[in-house]
Formats: C-alpha cells, structure tokens, sequence
C-alpha cells in the first residue's frame, strides 16, 4: 500500500510541474513557446486557460491528499 501511494505521489508531483510550467503568466511562460499564445492580442483567459487552472487546482488537492496519507501511513 506504501508503495503504491508513493508511487502515486511521485506522478502527481511530475504532473504538477508540468501544468504549473504551462501556465503563461506575465512574460508567457512556457506555454506560448509551445504554440500557446496569441502575442497578446487576445485579452482576459480563454476557455483552454480556465480549463489548465482547474486541472491544476486539481492535481494540487491530490497531491495535498496523497501527502497526508503518506504522513499517516508511512
């Protein structure tokens, strides 16, 4: 059981860095590198953006939940 939760750990932690590395942020970030972005002639966030958020909130809740039951069970 300790393994597997490590090893989910682990992956959430990987995922979590990808999608924070995505975001653009002030200067673009990675994600206009990759195709992302428009140079700013779009304002506010699209529906790709709100949708990279959620998944990120996401992936942090279970990264937060994995670290608890790692504490407990480890």
């Amino acid at each position: 059981m300790i393994y597997v939760l490590a090893f989910l750990h682990t992956i959430l932690c990987l995922a979590l860095i990808g999608l924070i590395l995505l975001h653009s942020g002030k200067g673009g970030g990675l994600s206009s590198s990759m195709g992302g972005g428009m140079g700013g002639t779009f304002s506010g966030t699209t529906i790709m953006e709100k949708n990279l958020t959620r998944l990120t909130v996401i992936v942090v809740g279970l990264f937060a939940l994995s670290s608890i039951l790692l504490i407990f069970f480890g």
